[in-house]
């Protein structure tokens, strides 16, 4: 059985520190994330990360990159919570998954390496421009 461990990802916002928690699991010396990062930028689900393991804490932290997985990570912030669903399922036809983070109002998504930006990017596009929601390229490795 694969070992799973919650990897720690310390990004500095403005003037302050902010720690999310990815899930992650063992392939050989090194992990790959199997969340769809809600907080922490440049990682995608899929990429291929070494770890460092605090004693002290009796946490791990992550360390580099070992091999990025090619997904890109978007984050898409509705105005309303009656959308979301809506918007996971538009996304989904288009070849995207997605995890939804109520209390901060986040629909985190992963956009496979092999899945075509494009319609995903205008969709994206449309519900900001039609005011329904703001969105953020997290993690951008594909190209339009």
């Amino acid at each position: 059985m694969d070992k799973s461990i919650k990897v720690l990802f310390v990004q500095q916002v403005d003037d302050h520190f902010v720690t999310e928690g990815l899930w992650c699991t063992e392939e050989g010396e090194y992990y790959i994330v199997d969340n769809i990062p809600f907080i922490a930028n440049r990682i995608a689900l899929g990429d291929t990360i070494k770890v460092e393991l605090d004693t002290e804490d009796n946490a791990y932290y992550f360390d580099d990159f070992v091999a990025v997985s090619g997904n890109s990570t978007i984050r898409v912030f509705p105005f309303n919570d009656s959308i979301i669903e809506e918007i996971r399922k538009q996304l989904l036809h288009l070849g995207c998954e997605s995890e939804v983070f109520l209390e901060r109002k986040i629909i985190a998504v992963n956009v496979p390496v092999d899945v075509n930006y494009k319609p995903v990017k205008e969709y994206l596009d449309n519900g900001e421009e039609t005011g329904n929601w703001t969105y953020e390229e997290s993690c951008l490795m594909h190209s339009v």
